[in-house]
């Protein structure tokens, strides 16, 4: 294919600064959710509000205080036309007085004229987010007649003419009251949480509409597989999926899990109502595969019909732009295209990437060394292109000597530039899996190799990274748990289904250790790829690292360690040098207990136990690493009132001190008001203090062995601290033996009827700890669904049978 380049090439960039801040708001910005009666507008505003800190105002309450009287009651006195009159009046004011630091919830009545102006007037300085669901579930929800339904989708669907953003609130079970029984002798495992994965998407969402997701990623932990994009990380692959392969077969995403670092997600069909259709597909992905997207938008897919230029280019303009209102990671823009196209999508952007993308194809592909190259580079970069991806057609033999010339030509240019991700193909898809670094695209052995597909081949990425081991690319590590009573740890079974998963060459073994010198000597093994760290060892090797991280810091205890092996100090070097071997003479200190307790604690705590700083209490037993970690959890939940039991009292003392102080420099606390976030109770014999509520977190961090001067393994919670009216969650993290008095006492509570109290046992939150360990040390997404499945098989098989039934 001949590809030209304009004959013009300006020498600034092509779209001049005013127009490129489409879709980019001001920090402060309101959000204003609009859409239909049931679309979860409210649920969706009070979550945003919670998480961006901001008041949330409804347009029920707005128009009751404006009226002295409910929407339903002035319509029926006044009719529809005085109605829609004072809607706009009310809708007005309300968006005037609160344009920053809120969340503004429209209600039913913003379909008038009127009130469309009004919404269009802020369409430049404010994101206005459409909200529409599953047309099934809101016929379930509503109980309207088919035909009324039907037409209330029809008229919702104009909300797109006045906003500039798209959410789709895909369905979530959660806390739908479900019991998960793992086994017989597992705690009963109520998920009382309600809308736990609704709440993450669109946290994430709000996120990357004001551009925080990457800040927050990097800020919580600069080696999560979230705080790097796959461009600037090595070894990365894009799973092709086309919107006819989602539409025609029937796929679970669900069973694709960890398949790349991001997913392409190709439109290659135009059914009826596509836009909707692409909106569902958008959240499936991130709902069930949780990655990156990359939203391409093919020209002229195969076995599609040959459409005449005006309606081709009108058509995927508006497909293009439908993938900015969806707030997708990335843009696939084919820069051979219609130059005015370009522009509009360019201009359009948002917050969302551009990829600039170049299809080299024909017999007569120009070498890789051909100025053609370069050139089109030059002309991307001024564009403004985030990414350039060169595939160029190879019928012969490859030149990889040619293809790295250009590379490293790139790479010599001044920076700032584009990443380049540059590979040759042929009728058989990409030549060779890594022959780029970076994003090239795979397939999936789940899924049959589309006739339309023609990158992707049959690579996969777990086949890939075989190989690149094989070539020495990347190198066999050995990775360890490291304690003085590791013999039962479920880490190891957990982290060889996922190196198997990824094909990766990996060793995992726990390891018993007494000694720092013993620790000393398996770190510094040319062969050592990380550890997590048990007892004795998360207090004692603080002072023997070079870094530690924030999270590290904050709870003085460490329960992850990674050797560096950058060859500089960026932790960009750094995170890219995982999976390599040799003696690292640097080394990494990482917290992540605090996390996967966040993580159990926000999948079962009921919404009517929500947390609140002014009211809510929590308890942690014990006063070693793990209870330093829950009590950090909890800070970071919003608890600001926190009580801690030991056996010994000066350690729970020292413990309340490091965080009391910690409280006071994070200005969590009034320090002139003398508040401190950490209490001791000395005694178990002790009542619950009269000026608090009764705990509804509870946090048990003893040891299954008891060692050191914790509390005995079959502590006895008191029955007067277990008094809370709404019930709690309690997590036990002994997990050996599982059924703890703990959990017994806990069990008994539920049978007498108090069912709102929810167990979490140890099993469970040792597997979001293995889990979030193999992405810092590996740098890969965990296959969640495969390592939980195979933590519970192993418990099974080793430790159940020994297990007391009550």
């Amino acid at each position: 294919m001949e590809v030209t380049v304009p004959s013009m090439i300006p020498d600034g960039p092509i779209i001049t600064p005013s127009r490129t801040k489409r879709r980019v708001f001001p920090a402060d910005a309101s959000i204003i959710l609009v859409g239909c009666r049931g679309a979860g507008k409210r649920t969706l505003g009070f979550i945003a509000a919670k998480h961006l800190g901001r008041r949330l105002v409804t347009e029920d309450h707005s128009f009751e205080q404006s009226t002295g009287c409910s929407r339903a009651a002035f319509l029926q006195k006044y009719g529809r036309e005085t109605f829609n009159q004072q809607m706009a009046i009310v809708l007005a004011r309300m968006i005037n007085l609160n344009q920053v630091n809120c969340v503004i919830e429209c209600g039913t009545g913003t379909l008038s004229p009127i009130i469309e102006e009004i919404l269009r007037d802020y369409l430049e300085t404010n994101p206005i987010i459409y909200i529409h669901r599953d047309k099934e579930d809101l016929y379930k929800l509503l109980k309207l007649p088919v035909t009324d339904a039907e037409r209330l989708l029809i008229t919702d669907q104009k909300h797109r003419d006045f906003s500039n953003l798209e959410y789709f609130n895909l369905l979530d079970p959660s806390g739908e009251g479900h019991v998960t029984e793992d086994s017989p002798v597992r705690s009963a495992l109520t998920s009382s949480a309600k809308l736990v994965y609704a709440k993450q998407d669109f946290k994430n969402f709000l996120d990357h509409i004001f551009g925080h997701g990457l800040t927050r990623s990097w800020v919580s932990n600069p080696f999560s597989i979230k705080a790097i994009p796959p461009e600037y990380r090595t070894y990365t692959y894009i799973l092709n999926l086309r919107l006819s392969t989602l539409i025609n077969v029937n796929v679970d995403l669900a069973i694709l899990e960890a398949p790349a670092e991001a997913v392409e997600l190709i439109i290659d069909t135009w059914p009826n109502n596509v836009l909707d259709i692409i909106a569902t597909q958008v959240a499936l992905i991130r709902r069930k595969l949780d990655v990156p997207i990359i939203y391409n938008v093919e020209e002229n897919p195969r076995e599609e019909r040959k459409r005449p230029i005006e309606e081709r280019d009108s058509v995927d303009l508006e497909l293009m732009l439908h993938g900015f209102r969806l707030g997708v990671e990335y843009l696939s823009l084919d820069l051979e295209r219609n130059p005015e196209l370009v522009s509009h999508v360019l201009a359009m952007r948002g917050r969302t990437k551009i990829l600039g993308n170049y299809v080299v194809k024909g017999f007569g592909a120009p070498k890789w060394t051909d100025e053609f190259y370069i050139e089109r580079y030059l002309y991307a970069q001024r564009l403004g292109c985030n990414i350039v991806r060169f595939a160029r057609f190879c019928a012969a033999a490859r030149d990889d000597v040619l293809r790295q010339a250009f590379v490293d030509r790139v790479r010599a240019l001044p920076d700032p530039k584009p990443c380049l991700i540059a590979y040759d193909f042929s009728v058989f898809g990409v030549v060779i899996p890594f022959q780029d670094k970076i994003m090239n695209p795979v397939g999936h052995d789940y899924l049959e190799k589309s006739s339309r597909e023609q990158m992707a081949g049959v690579s996969t990425t777990r086949g890939s990274l075989r190989d690149v081991f094989r070539k020495g690319g990347l190198q066999p590590l050995n990775f360890y748990t490291l304690g003085s009573n590791v013999y039962y740890s479920a880490s190891p079974s957990m982290h060889r289904a996922a190196y198997e998963h990824y094909m990766m060459p990996h060793t995992f073994d726990a390891r018993r250790c007494t000694t720092l010198e013993e620790v000393d000597r398996i770190r510094q093994e040319p062969g050592f790829g990380g550890a997590s760290l048990t007892a004795p060892f998360k207090v004692a090797i603080m002072e023997r690292l070079d870094h530690l991280s924030t999270h590290a810091v904050a709870i003085g205890a460490v329960n992850t360690l990674l050797p560096l092996r950058g060859e500089t100090d960026s932790i960009l070097d750094h995170a890219n040098a995982r999976n390599r071997a040799g003696v690292a003479s640097k080394f990494y200190g990482d917290n992540t207990d605090w996390s996967s307790i966040v993580t159990c604690l926000c999948r079962a705590i009921s919404p009517r136990n929500s947390v609140q700083p002014s009211r809510t209490t929590g308890l942690v037993i014990g006063a070693g690493g793990m209870a330093r970690a829950a009590i950090y959890a909890l800070i970071k939940l919003g608890c600001r009132m926190i009580f801690i039991h030991n056996r010994t009292k000066a350690k729970a003392d020292e413990v309340a001190r490091h965080f009391n102080t910690y409280a006071l420099e994070q200005k969590l606390v009034r320090q002139h008001d003398g508040e401190l976030i950490c209490h001791v109770i000395e005694s178990a014999s002790d009542p619950w203090p009269d000026s608090y509520q009764q705990p509804t977190m509870v946090v048990s961090c003893i040891p299954a062995s008891g060692i050191d001067d914790k509390p005995p393994v079959d502590f006895r919670m008191p029955s007067q601290w277990l008094k809370s009216p709404t019930g709690g969650v309690v997590i036990e993290l002994a997990y050996e033996p599982l059924i703890t008095p703990l959990v017994v006492q806990v069990r008994k509570i539920r049978e007498e009827g108090n069912t709102s109290w929810v167990i979490v046992d140890g099993l469970e939150v040792v597997g979001e700890m293995a889990m979030e360990a193999f992405e810092l040390m590996t740098g890969r997404q965990a296959p969640r669904r495969l390592m939980r499945r195979v933590c519970n098989e192993t418990w099974e098989k080793t430790c159940a049978p020994f297990q007391p039934q009550r």
